[in-house]
């Protein structure tokens, strides 16, 4: 009999908190949300975050605040959603690095998988490989190619840091084509970017966003773009995949992400409000004007990119031996 009664009364309790998990879902949101970003104000990731906050903060009649916890190449931000309530108030910008991490650190405070629940990506983007003009007088990737081999160790490309995509696809250039490309890596795209138009550096994978004033003023020229197809911005730059090279196909995302265990109900609302925000005409002008495509992937198709970025990165990086600690 007692054992019947305790077996009811934990029935009761699965049900009652079943209940609550509704009830909170059903008045959700009735306070501020906050969308953590990994790197500072007046970043790329802040400027995509803070358009798609004031959409939301317009739909919702919440407010949406977006806070910046830059550092230790993301993990601050993405261990502080990691161990907020998994409520819907709290929610994380990163990219791939929330899943790169997992194999350029020992240790993390956090599981990239299992600590989180993707809710959708806000962007995507390729990456294209820029040369500068005057230090590396190339017009295509044979010409870089045959450069590279004409010049063993003196071809330099910068990256966003060590570990990064940038620098894992410069790497994938190198080893795909038997070539020695030196690797420099700086604290962000901005120095990076810099160092490129520079000359400080020959040659950086890099964003459009980034790229396309440098562009435009002939002081650098795009070789190759990663990805699938290629971006209608520039429809002339062929993909490596055209090239010939292998292991380019994936993109870079900027995305949000849950705590692990958020309700379902929260997950399903908070995905339709960032997908109706990332198709409002205004937010999807200025995206695909600096050449990012739209996300807006539903949670659990995404969490199977997010596990294919996780098994592609990680290999990659053993592969070529980097550790951050």
């Amino acid at each position: 009999m007692k054992r019947i009664q305790h077996l009811t009364a934990a029935l009761l309790a699965t049900a009652a908190l079943s209940v609550a998990a509704t009830a909170a879902a059903q008045g959700f949101p009735n306070r501020p949300i906050k969308i953590i970003v990994n790197s500072p104000a007046g970043g790329g990731n802040d400027f995509i975050a803070r358009t798609i906050a004031q959409k939301m903060e317009a739909s919702m009649k919440q407010p949406v605040i977006v806070d910046n916890k830059p550092g230790a190449g993301g993990i601050i931000a993405s261990d502080f959603v990691a161990k907020s309530p998994a409520d819907g108030y709290t929610i994380l910008f990163n990219g791939p690095l929330i899943v790169q991490t997992a194999a350029l650190y020992s240790k993390l405070p956090y599981d990239p998988l299992k600590d989180f629940t993707p809710l959708t990506d806000v962007i995507r983007t390729p990456l294209w490989l820029a040369v500068n003009t005057e230090k590396l007088p190339v017009k295509d990737m044979k010409e870089f190619v045959a450069y590279a081999k004409a010049n063993p160790g003196k071809i330099t490309y910068g990256s966003v840091g060590s570990g990064s995509s940038h620098h894992l696809y410069g790497y994938r250039v190198g080893d795909a084509t038997g070539t020695e490309l030196l690797h420099v890596p700086y604290k962000g795209g901005a120095p990076a970017m810099v160092a490129l138009v520079s000359g400080e550096v020959n040659a950086a994978f890099a964003d459009y966003v980034s790229l396309k004033p440098h562009v435009a003023s002939g002081k650098v020229r795009l070789l190759g773009v990663t990805g699938t197809q290629r971006p209608a911005l520039t429809p002339d730059v062929p993909t490596f995949s055209e090239l010939g090279f292998k292991g380019f196909e994936s993109y870079g995302w900027g995305a949000l992400f849950l705590p692990a265990k958020t309700p379902a109900d929260v997950v399903q609302r908070l995905h339709a409000e960032v997908a109706a925000a990332i198709k409002a005409p205004d937010v999807a002008a200025k995206f695909t004007d600096v050449g990012f495509e739209l996300g807006g992937t539903p949670p659990a198709q995404f969490a199977t990119i997010v596990q294919n970025d996780y098994t592609r990165w990680t290999t990659l990086i053993k592969q070529v031996g980097v550790k951050l600690d």
